[in-house]
């Protein structure tokens, strides 16, 4: 029951500060000058916005790409990201801020080729 009870407070402190970031946004005014007016810390509005806008690790799914086709295959790091390069001519390059939805439906495309 107290896991209920954190998971209830855990939500409320998400969509407090969810709101106050869309309000910010939607305001035109800068965050520091929005925290000042909603008696708000900046460094908490700040950290808040950074964790909030990052992939939650529970909602990101692999999904399986069978290989059978694949005879080449290069996978090499690159400063943004991953690339991943098969048989020399498919690519896929996916930079540290990628969409999982736009890979999946990337990965959805080839498996079905």
């Amino acid at each position: 029951m107290a896991d209920n009870k954190n998971d209830g407070n855990r939500s409320r402190f998400r969509h407090h500060w969810e709101a106050h970031i869309k309000a910010q946004q939607k305001s035109g005014l800068s965050r520091a000058e929005y925290c000042r007016r909603n008696d708000l810390s900046y460094h908490a509005m700040t950290y808040q916005q950074r964790k909030l806008s990052e992939p939650s690790r529970k909602q990101t799914q692999l999904i399986p790409v069978p290989a059978e086709r694949i005879t080449q295959h290069k996978i090499s790091t690159v400063s943004s990201g991953v690339k991943i390069i098969l048989n020399d001519r498919i690519g896929i390059e996916v930079s540290e801020q990628f969409s999982p939805r736009s890979l999946s439906q990337v990965l959805t495309v080839l498996e079905n080729r």
